[in-house]
This record gives C-alpha cells, sequence and structure tokens, in this order.
C-alpha cells in the first residue's frame, strides 16, 4: 500500500514539475516576443520620424531657380 501511495505522489510530482517548466517557458517566450515586437517597433517608429523630417526639409527648402 505504502508503495501505490508513493507511486501517485511521484506521478503527480512529475505532472506539477512540467506544468511548473510549461509556465516558465510560457513567459519567457511571452518576453522575447515581446522585446522583439518592441525593438521593431521602435524602429518603425525611428525611421518613420526621419522620414518626416527629410521631408519636411525637403518641402521647406526654396525651388531650384534655374
Amino acid at each position: 500500500m505504502a508503495s501505490e501511495q508513493s507511486g501517485g505522489r511521484s506521478l503527480l510530482a512529475t505532472i506539477v514539475g512540467w506544468f511548473l517548466v510549461a509556465i516558465i517557458v510560457l513567459v519567457l517566450f511571452h518576453a522575447v516576443v515581446g522585446t522583439v515586437l518592441w525593438l521593431f517597433r521602435t524602429l518603425v517608429i525611428i525611421v518613420v520620424i526621419v522620414g518626416l523630417i527629410a521631408l519636411y526639409l525637403r518641402l521647406k527648402s526654396p525651388p531650384d531657380s534655374d
């Protein structure tokens, strides 16, 4: 009887351990994906700002009189 109880606890401990590993992997995956998306969004914002500044400077300069 003691071995049956020990086997059940061992199985339950294995299941709980795998759930903990799965939760940790999901949290780390979410952190990595979030960081990559944040970097991509920052890069897009910088490109848009530089493009708008270049467009502003092009439109502000006087026309060439040839």
